[in-house]
């Protein structure tokens, strides 16, 4: 039997946070650069023992700086993780359960508020749509650029693919550097806090070239080394500017990924070490590094380690612990501290059971429907479940996960809970967050028993998401092999069904993918997303009168805005405007702030000659979404209309800032030069699309306004 130490003298001792250490030597002129790796597993990378992985940028910052070789994240899931290290408190302080359905409270105070208030610049580019601002982390950001793609894009920034319902939003990590590196160029004089997160490592898998040849065998390998390559870059122009030598560096991840282990393929449902252990890096100006640090620490001490090197008070709350004084000593603590963990996402987002982990010595404690415990010294692919073997362990384990959690829950923590709109929903459920049968987002603190384990469907959702890379990499006839399988499995869940049909799709068998979707007339759930990808490609294939039948079946299933969205798309191809007008007015009384639907009921009025009505959509639109480069584009066209060349010239340069291959932006700038007879800025403008532009349309419609000329 394993023996823990007395449960009275832990309380009292290792739930206690440190005092603010201080650091001996001030650091009042660094920069801080905070940067998150998603889904980036600590044994990916090749300073953490990976002989496969091309990371020589992070491991050149590992040997100069201090690598933690024992690094979790208090959530296998991007939002709650990153509110952890950007607030130094648990998920059960700030309350974030899970992407989407949850907003970091105003009232918590973030790493870059306390930085702000201390003179920095702060800046962030991000790479996915769970850390766009909607859900709290912009807070204490002078910019944040969440600017993402809903849509594939090719190195030079083109559109591949529309987005499928499948995956979404994702901003590639050379494009983050375009956000980014001219934020540092512009605070490479003053004192910036720069947070960059590269997205890559994500599903889907699809690393550019020459990553996705070099890794053929290995593509998850293939996205951290081109994420790699990127942080290279951006160094390189910290380099340039002579401001990399002042610069505390800290390098993490959110989460990791289960590649299989316990038969988990992604992330979010369990709380194995294969999802919760991450890298963690730290390299600080003036100092020699390359030490490896032994001891469990957790991300909630990002913030008071940054704020204790900086020599930083730190605001009340926090739940972290400074690891300066491991980083000076390089020895373990004397003090053994418990380390918390959890994922609610199984209860949240499937109806399932919870779970609750939580980190004490060599042990860890797993708590739900079916707890574990495992002695991570002896088993650290945790393996061998000693709950039966060692009782005890595991129940004094459970009590000190009780106190763990009393000490720390927040009363504040349900101000988190976050209504979302069914776009959102629909988003989030193509990154694989939400199920298919809607959400709860009541939190108890308190240890729960009750639900599925989550063990025992993992193997479903790792098929699923096999089944959704089958379908990404045009391998229907093996996708239509697992999705048979699964709806085998639950013959009442609708999302698989909808998976089978995109794989009959995908194989030119259009019948059969119809009757497919229209054989769930009773499983038709609040994300019907996958369904309308199936409409809208019968609808593109031929198939009207079954895509228009399908989708207002949808519809009156469960009235979405992206639904009335399409139906009324297939009116208006049909010519039916009347009707189109009709759906797009129900998609907004559903969703005011829909872009898709407020952008294409502005063109409507446009082009029937209502310009006023036209141009209150569009900045009602730019009121909800102040980035959208379409929406400035078209006000910019009705600038035009009423001759106001000047505004017509600011917002097509706006546009062009934000989506800087905006060819039809460029094609009209062109345009405008010619008619203001601007000669030589129009030629120059000429030659730029004629040598950028891979759009031959384009290209034409710029030869011929020349020509004109």
């Amino acid at each position: 039997m394993i023996r823990l130490a007395s449960l009275t003298a832990l309380a009292s001792l290792s739930l206690l946070a440190l005092l603010n250490l201080g650091c001996a030597k001030p650091a009042n002129d660094w920069n801080v650069l905070f940067i998150t790796f998603d889904t980036t597993r600590a044994d990916a990378l090749g300073c953490y023992g990976n002989e496969d992985s091309q990371t020589p940028t992070l491991d050149a910052l590992a040997a100069e700086g201090f690598l933690f070789e024992q690094a979790f994240a208090t959530a296998p899931i991007t939002l709650p993780s990153h509110s952890s290290m950007f607030t130094g408190t648990y998920p059960l302080a700030h309350g974030v359960r899970d992407n989407g359905t949850f907003k970091l409270p105003s009232a918590r105070i973030t790493l870059a508020e306390v930085l702000s208030e201390r003179g920095f610049v702060t800046g962030a580019a991000i790479g996915a749509f769970p850390l766009t601002r909607e859900f709290g982390l912009d807070q204490g950001f002078d910019f944040y650029d969440d600017r993402i793609s809903a849509g594939r894009q090719d190195f030079q920034g083109q559109l591949t693919a529309e987005p499928d319902g499948l995956y979404f939003d994702e901003r590639p990590a050379p494009h983050v550097n375009d956000a980014i590196v001219p934020f540092l160029r512009s605070n490479a004089g003053g004192r910036f806090f720069a947070w960059i997160h590269y997205w890559d490592p994500h599903q889907p898998l699809i690393p550019v070239a020459p990553y996705n040849q070099t890794f053929a065998h290995n593509l998850y390998l293939g996205e951290i080394s081109q994420a790699d390559h990127s942080l290279g870059r951006v160094l390189d122009e910290l380099r340039r500017q002579g401001v990399l030598d002042r610069t505390l560096i800290v390098m993490t991840a959110d989460h990791g990924e289960g590649h299989g282990e316990h038969r988990e393929d992604s992330h979010s449902l369990l709380a194995y070490n294969a999802t919760l252990h991450v890298p963690l890096i730290v390299r600080i100006p003036g100092q020699q590094g390359g030490k490896r640090i032994q001891e469990k620490v957790s991300s909630v001490d990002i913030m008071p380690t940054i704020l204790d090197l900086l020599s930083i008070p730190w605001p009340e709350g926090l739940q972290g612990e400074s690891l300066v004084p491991l980083i000076k000593s390089g020895e373990p603590s004397s003090r053994a501290r418990p380390l918390y963990a959890e994922t609610l996402s199984p209860r949240l987002s499937h109806g399932w059971g919870e779970i609750r982990a939580l980190f004490y010595r060599d042990h860890k404690y797993i708590h739900g429907p079916r707890p574990e415990l495992y002695d991570l010294a002896a088993d650290p692919n945790e393996l061998a479940d000693l709950t039966v073997e060692d009782p005890e362990t595991a129940a004094e384990m459970k009590l000190l996960l009780e106190a763990f959690i009393r000490r720390y829950a927040s009363a504040e923590s349900s101000e988190s809970v976050n209504e979302i709109d069914s776009t959102t929903r629909q988003r989030l459920a193509a990154l694989g967050y939400l199920s298919v049968t809607g959400s709860e987002t009541g939190v108890n603190e308190g240890l729960r028993e009750d639900g599925i384990p989550p063990q025992d469907r993992i193997q479903d959702i790792s098929l699923s998401s096999r089944t959704k890379q089958a379908l990404d990499r045009k391998q229907f006839l093996l996708a239509r092999e697992m999705a048979t399988e699964l709806v085998g499995r639950d013959t009442a869940n609708g999302y698989y069904r909808g998976l089978l049909a995109l794989s009959y799709f995908g194989l030119g068998q259009l019948d059969q993918a119809a009757q497919v979707a229209e054989q769930a007339d009773t499983l038709i759930s609040q994300n019907d997303s996958v369904f309308l990808v199936v409409a809208k490609r019968l609808f593109i294939a031929g198939e009207r009168e079954r895509a228009m039948t399908l989708t207002k079946k949808l519809v009156r299933s469960h009235a979405t805005a992206y639904g009335h969205y399409l139906l009324a798309e297939m009116h208006y191809a049909t010519g039916n405007d009347a009707l189109r007008v009709e759906e797009l007015e129900q998609a907004l009384e559903l969703e005011p702030g829909f872009d898709l639907a407020l952008l294409s009921l502005a063109i409507h009025h446009g082009e029937a000659g209502n310009g006023q009505r036209a141009e209150e959509l569009l900045r009602t639109l730019l009121s909800y979404h102040p980035f959208h480069a379409k929406a400035l584009f078209n006000l910019a066209v009705l600038a035009l209309q009423r001759q106001d060349h000047d505004e017509a010239e600011l917002l097509l340069d706006r546009s062009i800032e934000i989506e800087s291959e905006y060819w039809q932006a460029h094609v009209a700038l062109l345009a405008l030069r010619v008619e203001l007879g601007e000669s030589n800025t129009a030629q120059e403008k000429f030659e730029w699309i004629m040598k950028h532009c891979p759009d031959q349309r384009h290209r034409n419609h710029a030869k011929a306004l020349i020509g004109s000329s």
